[in-house]
């Protein structure tokens, strides 16, 4: 076991918030930071304000380190509800789980997802479409919650993963994303309690999610025939979802028994049609070779956390099987493919990874198609195909 690096770990998990910021390497990055937690909106109130953030701080829910969990939501003057699952990367077995990320990591280390919403909890997943300070934007209006990552399960998880690494020895890696997401979109039921309409979408891990959870939000909410999934950049290929779902996140059983395939998402899309029927519209978004994915691609493969262009050839073949059967076996399905060469990747023709938080959400096009308006009309119950013709290529 590696003593000090134990202590290393119990250390930064003790820190304050401002202590953490303090740890950024980047002095450009510790400085924006910085702004950025000095304008942190406020704790809920009893009567919140119209279209204004607040934090809501659930009461024993804890991210993965042990850490208290909070995320960010706003009350919005429309009757709509928009629930937004954030990404942060995932722990498919002990190794990944004993590897969180860091605010200033080791060099050469290898992480594999984000362990606590401290500092970042206050505005992650804010902008894009979610943006309340865009008159273009056609969400502006509407009640928000945002469910911030910080438990490796795809905000599926209720297990307490004990795990024992050869290099850094032992520890618990708190997989309670299910309890977190379920104690965000409760509290704000209590303000929209009978939503008109709701768009349920989420980026990355959110996007997987996405899939995994939108039938428990509907059964949150009965009364609301008019649902929306929206999946953004999520899916690759592993055996083992059904077991690591059941054994290490202990997702709820009628979760882990939906996961029959090596395709989560799909599994969980096809599902929802299944049991949902026309009451939801499924709707899925990614570049064609998408490159943080397909670094999970080649490390679901056994090739370890590499950028190459066989991972991304191996998940651009199964983004194309998956956006096929979507089209075969959900009626009116909406499927939005761009291609935007990642800015820092250079190998492979490998792109970029996810959009719906992106500062660029409300402003891009492709194939001369806006991507908001795309999903605007989504929503509007006008399903279309953008980007296909990029699964070819």
């Amino acid at each position: 076991m590696n003593i000090q690096k134990e202590k290393t770990d119990e250390r930064e998990t003790k820190m304050t918030e401002l202590e953490l910021i303090e740890q950024i390497p980047d002095l450009k990055s510790r400085a924006f930071v910085r702004t950025l937690y000095e304008s942190r909106p406020k704790d809920l109130p009893e009567n919140p304000k119209k279209n204004t953030w607040y934090v809501y701080r659930p009461e024993g829910c804890i991210c993965s380190e042990g850490t208290p969990y909070y995320s960010t939501m706003k009350i919005g003057s429309a009757n709509n509800l928009m629930i937004l699952f954030c990404g942060g990367g995932v722990a498919l077995d002990a190794y990944s789980a004993a590897r969180p990320s860091k605010i200033a990591p080791e060099a050469g280390q290898t992480t594999f997802y984000t362990p606590s919403c401290a500092v970042m909890g206050y505005f992650y997943g804010r902008g894009g479409i979610a943006a309340s300070d865009r008159k273009d934007n056609p969400f502006k209006d509407w009640s928000v919650v945002i469910v911030q990552y910080a438990s490796g399960d795809f905000h599926c998880g209720t297990n307490d993963f004990a795990y024992e690494d050869e290099e850094l020895g032992s520890g618990v890696c708190h997989h309670h994303g299910y309890l977190n997401y379920r104690a965000m979109v409760e509290k704000i039921k209590e303000f929209v309690p009978a939503p008109d309409r709701i768009l349920v979408t989420g980026f990355s891990a959110g996007g997987f999610g996405t899939a995994l959870l939108t039938d428990d939000v509907m059964r949150i909410f009965p009364e609301c025939k008019d649902v929306t999934a929206l999946v953004d950049s999520a899916t690759f290929s592993y055996d083992g979802w059904h077991e690591v779902a059941e054994k290490q996140w202990k997702a709820p059983k009628e979760i882990c028994d939906r996961l029959v395939s090596d395709d989560l998402v799909l599994d969980s899309l096809l599902a929802l049609t299944r049991q949902q029927g026309d009451r939801v519209r499924i709707a899925f978004t990614c570049t064609y070779r998408d490159a943080l994915l397909s670094l999970c691609q080649n490390y679901a493969d056994g090739k370890g956390m590499i950028f190459d262009q066989e991972g991304g050839d191996h998940f651009q073949a199964v983004l194309k099987h998956l956006v096929e059967t979507l089209q075969e076996e959900v009626p009116g399905v909406s499927i939005y493919l761009f291609d935007k060469p990642h800015e820092e990747v250079e190998v492979g023709n490998l792109t970029e990874h996810t959009i719906i938080a992106s500062p660029w959400a409300l402003d891009y096009s492709f194939d001369g198609r806006k991507f908001i308006d795309w999903l605007q009309d989504v929503v509007c119950g006008r399903p279309s195909l953008v980007g296909l013709d990029l699964l070819n290529r």
